[in-house]
């Protein structure tokens, strides 16, 4: 309930992100792209911040060698955020509950280090903001999320 829509740079977002996260993605030598980010967006800092946070923390969390992509483009339907992950994937079967309270999933079962609340949260921040949030995802060749301004 507290949205402060203002014009901000993608870049800026993501590189304030990508910051808080540095240590870990060079304590685990895993590389971070970041590609065609030079726009603007209409969007609450905080929020936006809040969900791309956590994006980038299961990103981490579940790849252990290899890299971080995020990049946007323009696309038919708007600006397409993507986050790219050579992580372990999800299964096909998890992929139509992740963004449900508390579903956890074979990743989390398996790790013991999901709550089920991190992409609920995303989702229902994305959905305030009015950003469509979607995944794509293999085992063994890891995960991609899009934010895609609606």
């Amino acid at each position: 309930n507290d949205l402060v829509l203002e014009r901000n740079s993608l870049e800026q977002l993501v590189r304030q992100v990508v910051k808080k996260y540095a240590a870990i993605f060079i304590y685990n030598h895993i590389s971070i792209q970041l590609e065609h980010l030079d726009y603007t967006v209409l969007t609450d800092e905080k929020w936006f911040c809040f969900a791309l946070e956590q994006i980038l923390s299961n990103a981490l969390k579940y790849t252990k060698q290899g890299s971080v992509k995020i990049s946007a483009e323009e696309s038919v339907n708007g600006l397409k955020v993507s986050v790219k992950d050579t992580g372990i994937g999800i299964r096909s079967e998890d992929l139509p509950r992740i963004f449900e309270k508390g579903f956890t999933g074979y990743n989390g079962r398996e790790n013991k280090k999901s709550t089920g609340i991190g992409l609920y949260l995303c989702k229902n921040i994305m959905d305030k903001l009015q950003w469509n949030i979607t995944v794509d995802s293999e085992v063994g060749s890891g995960t991609k999320i899009y934010l895609t301004k609606m």
